[in-house]
């Protein structure tokens, strides 16, 4: 708490007396600073999900796809923390802008951060408690999106639990979509695999 409260007296020092930047671009920045960490997570998702995608129509990886997959992974993890730097940075923001709505009555911020803490708590889940990939590709993938999505709707006049149940709703859609594709590709593998075999 005391590091979080010199962080803020910090922040409201150089508002105030201007000493960096204007708010118009203190404003600017923390919205660059949000597409940029949303942009690096999506970008990253979306790659493992396509490898994921490649390793069941395949059936195996090489090292170097490893590899790689590793260094996506690890892009991810940077990228979910510059999202939670950019939540606390429009935090103190508003803060400094004394808009108390974005705390009492906001349920889009209340939704992005349920969403957070669910594809932080899939990817420990994931990492250390051995859930199944193709479940946490599920909840992983279609989360992000999500997250991607209400990032850059703005306001709505939605409540919580109605956004809450839009989101359950598309994980539903979004998981069956991965199970259709997944059943697809594995029956071309096994096509493919017996033709090697009887050819």
């Amino acid at each position: 708490m005391y590091i979080f409260a010199k962080v803020l007296f910090i922040v409201e020092y150089i508002y105030k007396d201007k000493i960096l930047m204007s708010e118009i671009e203190l404003s600017l920045l923390t919205q660059l600073f949000r597409v940029y960490s949303i942009g690096l997570c999506i970008g990253a998702a979306s790659i493992a999900m396509v490898f994921y995608f490649y390793v069941v129509a395949k059936g195996n990886t090489a090292q170097s796809q490893n590899i790689m997959m590793h260094i996506v992974y690890t892009i991810l993890h940077v990228g979910m923390v510059l999202i939670a730097c950019s939540e606390l940075t429009e935090m103190l923001y508003n803060n400094h802008m004394g808009n108390t709505g974005y705390w009492a009555n906001n349920p889009e911020l209340f939704i992005r951060l349920t969403i957070f803490g669910v594809i932080l708590g899939n990817a420990y889940a994931m990492e250390y408690k051995g859930m199944d990939i193709w479940l946490g590709l599920i909840v992983a993938g279609g989360s992000w999106y999500a997250y991607f999505f209400l990032s850059t709707l703005g306001e709505t006049n939605e409540t919580y639990f109605t956004l809450l149940a839009s989101y359950a709703s598309w994980l539903m859609i979004f998981g069956l979509g991965i199970a259709l594709l997944k059943t697809l590709l594995t029956h071309k593998q096994k096509t493919y695999l017996a033709n090697e075999i009887y050819s």
